[in-house]
């Protein structure tokens, strides 16, 4: 009986924790656009979070890697408990969405950031023969990273992304299912997201070996209402 109540305290406790994730998540992207009070912009960035966490992102065999330009053995996309995957397609400007200086420097911050570093998995699909401009680009930014090459655009394909590029990036736990969607170049906010999923999971994970209780900051509004009214703040000052 006591088993049974504290699984229904559990379930109730992780459904308001999700249900304040996606809150926070939809107060993040509300906060980068300029038409904030339509709420049917708020119900489709709603339906997005929705409909994704917790689905499991599958992969293609039919792929290969490169590295600055030059072929190379793909990663293990099981060796790392946390992915960060990337889909970029080729259509219009490549390194104007890419925005790979920025993801550079979330790969380098990662190094020292976490207990166990994410891997990140930038997956392109190269549409009109838009492999050479990947190629190029690549080059151009010295993106010292491996990166998939998708020519027949099988991961699109297996998982039907969203064609919102915004919802095209996704934090992975070890069995490929989402944590979380969101574009942390576009916004700040989703990579300090993206840290702090990663940073309690790993704390929990360390306590509950230990034997003891975790309290998730998920549940605590004050962390991400700071997060979350530092541009309000911002741009009432500015206003000011």
């Amino acid at each position: 009986m006591k088993r049974s109540i504290k699984h229904k305290i559990y379930n109730r406790t992780s459904e308001i924790r999700f249900d304040l994730l996606v809150m926070i998540v939809i107060s993040v992207f509300c906060l980068s656009l300029s038409s904030c009070q339509e709420n049917k912009r708020k119900e489709n960035i709603e339906k997005v979070i929705k409909e994704w966490a917790g689905k499991e992102i599958k992969f293609s065999e039919k792929l290969f890697c490169t590295y600055m330009g030059n072929d190379t053995t793909c990663v293990d996309l099981t060796a790392k408990i946390y992915k960060i995957l990337i889909y970029v397609d080729s259509i219009g400007c490549t390194s104007c969405r890419l925005n790979l200086n920025q993801w550079s420097k979330f790969i380098l911050e990662s190094d020292t950031a976490f207990i166990k570093k994410p891997e990140f998995l930038f997956f392109f699909q190269p549409k009109n023969k838009g492999e050479k401009d990947i190629i190029l680009t690549l080059r151009e930014y010295r993106f010292r990273h491996t990166v998939f090459i998708d020519k027949e655009n099988e991961t699109y394909k297996l998982n039907k992304f969203p064609a919102n590029s915004n919802f095209q990036c996704f934090l992975l736990d070890k069995d490929n299912k989402v944590l979380l969607v969101g574009d942390p170049t576009s916004n700040p906010n989703i990579w300090i997201l993206f840290k702090r999923i990663i940073k309690e999971r790993e704390v929990s994970e360390f306590t509950t070996k230990k034997g003891g209780k975790f309290t998730s900051l998920l549940g605590k509004s004050t962390y991400f209402a700071t997060i979350l009214t530092k541009k309000e703040s911002r741009q009432k000052n500015t206003l000011n």
